[in-house]
């Protein structure tokens, strides 16, 4: 292949270094809360956290917004801390906290301006959801369950790892695939 090819193709590439794998544990990072104040996950996290990367302006996450909102009102009552990140460098942090009021979410939902914390999890999509237990390995990473439209949900993909992880078992399906709308990362210098 001619040097020329191979350095563009490299360059064309993502450029992210996912460090969270299915099976492996997840250390602290920052993201911000809509106040624009830095905040580290280690403060956030529980003996079981679902980390939820969403957006203000994909349909399929706005789809499921009523759902998350379910899943966190039934699974924090039972000790399930929720982190909800928008990583979408389009999505500033007043128009997500115009989101989030106007869709009355129970829970707060965090900034990743620059999409490390996406990078770091190598989320694509949102929404995009990931498990992890107490020991703070990641359990479970996919869609909440498999369809968008509810009548037609055949996994609840979500639900079923966490119950999984809350009764200490594993996770029958620990990847399933998360579909929705591109994250849209911050072009970054070359």
């Amino acid at each position: 292949m001619n040097k020329l090819l191979l350095c563009s193709l490299v360059l064309s590439a993502p450029i992210f270094a996912q460090q969270f794998k299915l099976g492996a544990p997840v250390t602290d990072f920052d993201i911000t809360n809509l106040k624009g104040e830095q905040v580290t996950y280690s403060s956030l996290k529980g003996d079981t956290t679902v980390v939820v990367f969403v957006s203000t302006a994909c349909p399929i996450s706005n789809g499921y917004n009523d759902r998350m909102k379910a899943v966190y009102n039934d699974y924090s009552a039972k000790g399930v801390h929720f982190v909800f990140i928008n990583a979408n460098s389009t999505e500033p942090a007043p128009e997500v906290a115009e989101h989030a009021k106007a869709h009355a979410f129970p829970f707060p939902v965090y900034k990743d301006a620059n999409g490390s914390a996406a990078d770091l999890f190598g989320a694509q999509v949102t929404p995009e959801t990931f498990v992890m237990d107490k020991e703070g390995v990641i359990r479970y990473r996919g869609y909440v369950d498999d369809s968008v439209t509810e009548a037609r949900v055949h996994n609840r993909g979500l639900r079923l790892a966490l119950d999984a992880v809350l009764a200490g078992k594993a996770v029958p399906m620990a990847e399933t695939k998360a579909f929705g709308c591109t994250i849209k990362r911050r072009r970054r210098a070359s």
